[in-house]
């Protein structure tokens, strides 16, 4: 008995000592890379022929008014961490989601359209998660049925649902007193914002908090979720454990799929409140979102850290040029650098591990 619990202990001490290193490794890996790329930002500006003082005014700038207003930081995170879990749900499971800009797309017209017929938020919202569920549907049977790559596929829809998009919003659903936008979202099916004394928080914050609570709960505390991590990591496994590897692989797109087209929910429920004709509202979100997934680590928790971190950095980097009077290239390479330096590591690990298990 008392072997017994020393075993237990021990073993319980081991896991902790494991996920100390773990985290510690984690933790010198980011910081690393923030000193590299702020290090490689201020040479290439040197390079460009800016002083060096300018560079440490343009950091300061970033990481002070990107996040100083704590309910605008939220709610321009909201859409983002709804695109980085359009693509972290299919990864669990082996497969790329680089549609969640369509889904995205989707999603925001049907919630816009739904809005405008029901005057009802959650019938607007469930619209959109469907309409972004079809459309990662779409892609997973051209991949599980007629073997098409999912990323190749996803590349031209993005393109051909833009164009789509832009046509079916100036065409049916633009307001006639002003022609380069729609018709507003009704005040009832507007997202409301939440007064917590020191901040006000955006209702949208809380449906993609919820969705990543959710999606975690899902893939580390369910059978489902187990079966689709394991398919990811080892589909022969999976097979030989009895799984459904094509019903998985169709599941995790359709979650991911309708995460995308709930971001587009929220962004025109909770926060834009209409479209515009260039779709420069939504354009952009579904990619941003891929940064944030790998920067997460892949994990639904860490996604929303961060998506309020990468928020935060494109907050600041308007800023800099009218602070500065940078121009936004300045900014975009900025943040470029940071984003990249910090996703490194993870895709190193996560491609290694992942080619290690396909080899073997």
């Amino acid at each position: 008995m008392l072997n017994g619990k020393v075993h237990v202990m021990r073993k319980l001490l081991e896991n902790i000592t494991s996920r100390k290193r773990e985290y510690g490794l984690a933790l010198l890996e980011i910081s690393l890379s923030i000193l590299l790329s702020l290090t490689i930002t201020a040479g290439i500006m040197i390079i460009m022929g800016y002083p060096s003082e300018l560079s440490l005014a343009a950091y300061t700038v970033i990481f002070t008014k990107g996040f100083d207003n704590a309910s605008y930081l939220f709610s321009r995170a909201s859409p983002l961490i709804l695109t980085a879990l359009a693509f972290l749900y299919p990864a669990l499971t082996g497969m790329f989601n680089i549609g969640g800009e369509g889904q995205l797309y989707v999603g925001a017209i049907a919630s816009l359209v739904t809005a405008l017929y029901t005057g009802s938020s959650l019938l607007a919202l469930i619209a959109g998660g469907l309409a972004g569920a079809a459309l990662g549907m779409v892609l997973a049977l051209l991949r599980v049925y007629r073997n098409v790559n999912e990323v190749v596929a996803a590349i031209m829809i993005n393109w051909a649902l833009f164009n789509i998009s832009m046509f079916v919003i100036a065409t049916y659903l633009t307001d006639p007193s002003i022609p380069h936008l729609t018709k507003q979202v009704p005040d009832s099916a507007k997202l409301p914002v939440v007064d917590l004394g020191i901040i006000r928080l955006n209702t949208s914050f809380l449906v993609a908090l919820a969705s990543a609570i959710g999606g975690a709960y899902l893939f580390y505390r369910t059978k489902l979720g187990f079966a689709m991590r394991v398919s990811g990591l080892n589909p022969i496994a999976s097979l030989i454990a009895g799984f459904e590897n094509k019903k998985l692989m169709l599941t995790s797109f359709a979650l991911g799929g309708g995460m995308a087209g709930l971001g587009g929910s929220i962004l025109v429920l909770g926060i834009v409140h209409r479209l515009d004709t260039m779709m420069m509202s939504l354009y952009g979100y579904g990619f941003l979102g891929i940064g944030a997934s790998l920067l997460g680590r892949n994990n639904p928790v860490g996604v929303v850290v961060s998506s309020i971190f990468l928020s935060g950095l494109l907050i600041g980097g308007q800023w800099i040029e009218t602070r500065l009077g940078l121009p936004h290239q300045v900014a975009d390479l900025i943040i470029g650098i940071i984003v990249i330096s910090l996703a490194i590591p993870f895709a190193y690990h996560y491609m290694k591990t992942f080619f290690r298990v396909r080899r073997k």
